[in-house]
């Protein structure tokens, strides 16, 4: 029987590059990478050294050899990666050379900007006073003194939190500072890399745009429609685009790749197939979609798509027959190759799993409603396309978010299209520039109809996305499904799929066997969940206690909260009943809970109080956490403290 992956060879390279990934990111496993590549290797130069008439009989060797080779090289760039984002520094404070790699992000209280320290060879988030950037603003590429120390990224340590510290190391990040306005000063020093060039072409696109006139709803959905930038989105908009499920769109991808494409074909179609000259248009296709991929930084989202419609374009040139698989699997092979964390990255997933249905599934469901009418047809593409999309992405979602949009069909019907419009009226202002530049007099006038079409635009997409997500059961929520669950649910809408495009009955028995398995692993974890446990969150500056289902926080507690779990007696405190008071009998508590309050003193409650636990809460001050503990430690009172050891768990 023939290999299935004969058809498509490098899926047959990228499962193993995906294995050891995984290999070495979970098991760390980099010497025996050194046996799989000599292994590997030797493999493949005896295939070659076999006589021709058992060459035939002998033809898994090579494909073995490769296996254990590619699995050799994801082991060996997973660890270098890792290598990379290890925290290597000293607690002290020490002078650093760093080089800004993004646009800076500006926080509540400080602006964050990632930098490359060349001389460690490490990443990290550097936090500036913002006051301290009002005369020199960091640009990509800007090189910086500055005397900090880099302290390791932590989590809050709360039950089923997001796992910031995995998150930033897959980032690439070690670490993070803040620099203080007076301990950090410009080199004047700018890198010649063609990444930070990137960034700073999109920077001035976006200064352009906000000399449009445009308002800043305006402004920043088309910094993100049309460049990827995100950082300036609120969250009211971006929960609405969550909620409407088109989210999708914020993030330049190959959605927003693929309507270039279409567009610069559309204005190269004067150049006819046959003629002379036909090469031309391919060459000029490639050319003009990687320089959008540099206008827009360079995010690894457009690269793989401009890598993917580069290869259509170059099988063009070649006279060979395009196969979108074969560009989705070499992107995602060279992607992973160069950047083996992007494939834990949620963005990479879901924009590889959502072009593979697209690509597989699209082609088989058009057939199922046949019509003439060009606007019938066109409604069932566009809802065939956002249905496998979908179909493909929402395990994932659920994993990750917990949350399913419900309109999402109908939404995506009007949005898409929307996009298509705002990024042909985006490549009209292109043009118009060029022309202003010709005729400086007219800008003025010139700029006025694709402005105004573009605020016409921009306001019908936030208009339709407030709608509908304002309507009842837009968005369903707290549905976050576990590892397993995943892949009984991937494996049931798999199997699912091949019986009704393939007629396979045992395909169909493989999906009832996931349901089953589905269903009985969820009865039995709520047979089993503990409901009784209480639980301390690490909450900055505030409170957060969970018991009983139910949850207390900073408003609930009036001076005190007493509970009473199977005869443990847990306080809730807020403040010092009995300072200046006086008791021959002390009242016993088995967990006392220390919030809100700086004032509070262990001395004086263990006038009144025999306490055989201590908790400290996230509200309380450093200063003042840091003052009880050491009382603690004096009266020899076991504590926890949330901010400093996470969340505390208590099971009865």
């Amino acid at each position: 029987m023939r290999n299935p992956l004969s058809k498509l060879p490098f899926l047959f390279l990228l499962i193993p590059l995906i294995a050891g990934i995984l290999v070495q990111y979970f098991f760390k496993l980099q010497y025996i990478s050194i046996a799989l590549l000599l292994t590997g290797t030797t493999a493949m130069l005896i295939s070659y050294l076999i006589p021709k008439d058992k060459q035939f009989s002998w033809r898994w060797l090579f494909g073995v050899g490769a296996i254990l080779c590619v699995s050799g090289m994801g082991i060996v760039i997973t660890s270098f990666k890792q290598n990379q984002s290890e925290y290597t520094f000293k607690a002290d404070t020490r002078m650093y050379v760093g080089v800004v790699t993004d646009t800076p992000q500006e926080k509540p209280r400080s602006i964050a900007y990632r930098v490359f320290l060349p001389e460690e060879d490490k990443q990290i988030v550097c936090y500036f006073q913002r006051d301290s950037l009002y005369k020199n603003k960091l640009l990509p590429g800007d090189e910086f003194l500055f005397q900090a120390s880099i302290q390791p990224f932590r989590n809050m340590g709360n039950p089923d939190d997001f796992d910031y510290v995995r998150y930033m190391h897959n980032q690439g990040f070690s670490g993070s500072a803040y620099v203080s306005s007076d301990l950090w000063k410009a080199t004047g020093k700018i890198s010649s890399s063609l990444k930070y060039k990137a960034l700073r072409c999109r920077q001035q696109i976006m200064d352009f745009y906000k000399s449009l006139g445009f308002n800043e709803t305006e402004y920043t959905i088309l910094s993100a429609l049309t460049l990827g930038y995100q950082n300036e989105l609120t969250d009211e908009l971006k929960q609405g685009f969550r909620t409407t499920g088109t989210v999708h769109v914020l993030s330049v991808s190959g959605l927003h790749v693929g309507i270039i494409y279409m567009m610069i074909s559309f204005l190269l179609g004067f150049i006819r197939k046959g003629t002379k000259y036909y090469l031309l248009k391919p060459i000029i296709i490639i050319i003009l979609l990687w320089i959008y991929a540099f206008i827009t930084g360079l995010p690894p989202s457009v690269l793989r798509a401009s890598g993917m419609l580069t290869v259509f374009c170059m099988a063009d040139i070649l006279g060979k027959r395009s196969y979108s698989m074969h560009a989705l699997f070499i992107a995602a092979f060279f992607m992973l190759l160069i950047s083996p964390f992007s494939l834990f990255d949620i963005g990479f997933q879901l924009s590889f799993i959502s072009v593979l249905a697209i690509l597989y599934l699209h082609p088989k469901t058009l057939p199922l409603l046949k019509t003439k009418n060009k606007y019938v047809k066109y409604i069932w593409q566009m809802f065939t396309l956002s249905f496998v999309a979908q179909l493909a992405t929402f395990p994932i979602c659920l994993y990750y978010f917990g949350t399913f949009p419900t309109y999402f069909f109908i939404t995506n019907l009007l949005i898409v299209p929307l996009v298509t419009f705002i990024t042909y009226a985006v490549g009209s202002i292109v043009i118009v520039k060029g022309i202003s530049i010709i005729m400086p007099d007219w800008s003025d006038y010139l700029f006025y109809l694709p402005v105004k079409s573009l605020q016409i635009l921009v306001h019908a997409m936030t208009s339709i996305i407030h709608f509908f997500e304002t309507l009842p059961f837009a968005l369903i929520e707290n549905v976050k499904i576990s590892f397993s669950d995943l892949v009984l649910i991937f494996t049931m809408i798999v199997s699912i799929l091949i019986f009704m495009i393939y007629k396979k009955t045992k395909a169909l028995s493989i999906s009832l066997i996931a349901i089953l398995l589905l269903f009985i692993s969820h009865v039995y974890i709520n047979l089993t969940e503990r409901s009784n446990d209480l639980i301390v969150y690490n909450r900055r500056q505030t409170t957060e206690i969970k018991y009983y289902k139910e949850v207390v926080r900073s408003d609930d507690i009036d001076r005190y909260k007493a509970i009473t779990f199977n005869d443990q007696k847990i306080l809730i405190l807020s403040t010092n009943l009995w300072q200046q008071k006086a008791t021959d009998r002390k009242l016993n508590i088995d967990y006392l809970i220390l919030t809100q309050n700086n004032s509070l003193s262990l001395y004086d409650l263990n006038q009144h109080l025999t306490i055989r636990n201590i908790i400290i809460d996230g509200s309380l001050s450093a200063y003042t956490r840091k003052r009880i503990s050491k009382e603690c430690q004096k009266l020899d009172i076991p504590c926890h403290d949330v901010v400093e050891n996470g969340a505390y768990s208590l099971k009865f």
